[in-house]
């Protein structure tokens, strides 16, 4: 290794991995299989893991570690052959509801070795405090990506190294399966439910290499097409006053002889606000561009657009938003990429009169632009990272408390999941949120234009999350993915069908 970077503080050495470090990308929320004590099967959509991977290289570029990888979704980690003969252990936690499986890593790395020499890091665990990342990880490390980001080259590492030892058989799964393009990170807005990096400028990782990394891969094995998530929380930000449109056309342009240098076809979509949108798209040489670049959806953040109130206290900034939304859907429309209508309800400040509005915005987008597609996620107002995660009254509060006695719970903070006892405590309000869940779903479901799966929260016995209407409405959905289950779904039991449920309604992508 070359010697350990000048870059870090003693303190920042000591936070995060060192030595021999086998770093784990741990499995999806709802095929939990360290958790439910399942065979092992292979994930049903796996991605390329690129958060450790970045992490890893960093640490390996700057003669702090030895990385390897292991991927629970391709490979069992109860098989691995010498666990406990690694100096260090690294678990990725992307988001709140991952906090669930990567505690079950935690566990089964306690069982074997000395939980001082596991690190956690990654956007899920970094806003927790140390008293409560210490009640859910007793005795790990906590490693903030702040560390690793001070690096000098921290936004222009590569993946060469990494990808270099994977077997060709995990990389044909990667690559026929939906990549993550790391773009850029940052968003000059704060909304209140978002657990990203917000309030901060825009910037960029080295885009054109890590496509030509994933081209040169695809043309050796003789695979045709990529599709990639572009990472970047307003894709068009850069058009907005104050941006550098430059930035954005010449990543767009590095995508385009990339893509036509390795002869391989790719295909991408990514999130944006709907005034950055048209912002950019003023300009048709650039709506040109996109398209040549392979962009076929955009997911707008649709968020409040039916209630001002509600767009304001969720703070977007974007009084317009409803009008904004419908000139941007009708140019997608009109120039054949699908817009995804983004949709996070269930706010405390939403109401019925809110929600209904809701309703009626998000069906009449779907029946006005026949190409769109629904992702409506009911709110969890609380999660690590986010603005609320440190208001007053939520920390100690019986939810709170809850999730740091049992952070299997933390699987109830996902985006898809249905409104719980965690996010939602008061009885009426959560079976409110979820009886307009199901309603736009299920609407979206009988249009064939539904991008976002509703997921079963845990619950003990008794607790509510649907009344015997819903619940009739959510069956016929579920009949889609479980048609064996859906028959003898009932509000008194459907919690109970979680995890048979949870595995056979689709992932979101």
């Amino acid at each position: 290794m070359p010697p350990i970077s000048l870059s870090l503080s003693p303190s920042d050495v000591a936070s995060v991995p060192t030595g021999r470090t086998l770093m784990i990308h741990p499995p999806y929320v709802h095929d939990n299989y360290l958790a439910e004590g399942t065979p092992f099967v292979t994930d049903r959509q796996p991605f390329l893991p690129v958060a450790p991977m970045y992490a890893a290289e960093l640490l390996e570029r700057h003669g702090l570690a030895e990385p390897v990888l292991f991927d629970c979704q391709l490979h069992d980690l109860r098989e691995a052959p010498g666990v406990e003969e690694f100096d260090s252990y690294g678990i990725a936690c992307m988001g709140a509801q991952n906090i669930t499986p990567a505690v079950h890593v935690y566990r089964h790395l306690a069982e074997r070795v000395d939980p001082a020499r596991i690190h956690v890091g990654g956007q899920g665990v970094e806003r927790l405090s140390s008293e409560e990342f210490q009640r859910i990880f007793p005795g790990a490390r906590k490693t903030d990506r702040g560390a690793l980001a001070q690096l000098p080259d921290a936004m222009d590492a590569g993946l060469e190294r990494q990808m270099a030892r994977l077997s060709d058989a995990d990389l044909r799964v990667y690559l026929a399966n939906e990549m993550t393009l790391p773009f850029s990170q940052g968003c000059l807005f704060g909304c209140s439910f978002c657990g990203a990096q917000t309030k901060r400028r825009e910037s960029f990782f080295d885009t054109r290499a890590f496509l030509d990394l994933y081209c040169g891969h695809a043309q050796r094995l003789g695979i045709p097409s990529l599709y990639l998530y572009c990472t970047s929380l307003d894709f068009f930000q850069q058009a907005l006053p104050g941006g550098d449109l430059a930035q954005l056309t010449g990543r767009l342009e590095a995508v385009l002889e990339v893509s036509e240098r390795h002869g391989v076809e790719v295909g991408m979509h990514a999130l944006t606000r709907a005034d950055s949108y048209n912002a950019a798209m003023a300009s048709d040489e650039i709506r040109d561009l996109v398209r040549a670049a392979g962009f076929d959806r955009f997911g707008f953040g649709a968020d409040g657009a039916a209630s001002v109130a509600v767009l304001r206290a969720m703070r977007k900034h974007a009084d317009e938003l409803r009008s904004d939304l419908i000139h941007a859907f009708d140019h997608a429309e009109r120039n054949d990429f699908i817009p995804e209508i983004l949709y996070v309800f269930g706010i405390p400040e939403d109401t019925r009169d809110t929600l209904i509005e809701t309703r009626e915005l998000c069906g009449l987008l779907l029946e006005e632009f026949p190409n769109s597609e629904y992702r409506g996620f009911p709110a969890k107002n609380e999660i690590p990272g986010n603005s609320n995660w440190n208001r007053s009254g939520w920390r100690g509060s019986p939810a709170h408390t809850r999730l740091m006695d049992e952070p299997d719970l933390f699987l109830n903070l996902g985006f898809e999941t249905l409104a719980n006892d965690i996010s939602h405590d008061e009885p009426d309000k959560r079976l409110m949120v979820n009886r307009y869940a199901v309603d736009m779903s299920y609407r979206a479901h009988e249009l064939g234009r539904v991008r976002s799966y509703l997921t079963i929260p845990m619950a003990d016995h008794g607790t509510e999350i649907m009344d015997d209407e819903t619940v009739e409405r959510f069956r016929e959905i579920v009949a889609n993915y479980a048609p064996d289950l859906a028959p003898d779904l009932r509000k008194e039991n459907v919690t109970e069908h979680r995890v048979a449920l949870n595995s056979a309604i689709p992932k979101d992508s």
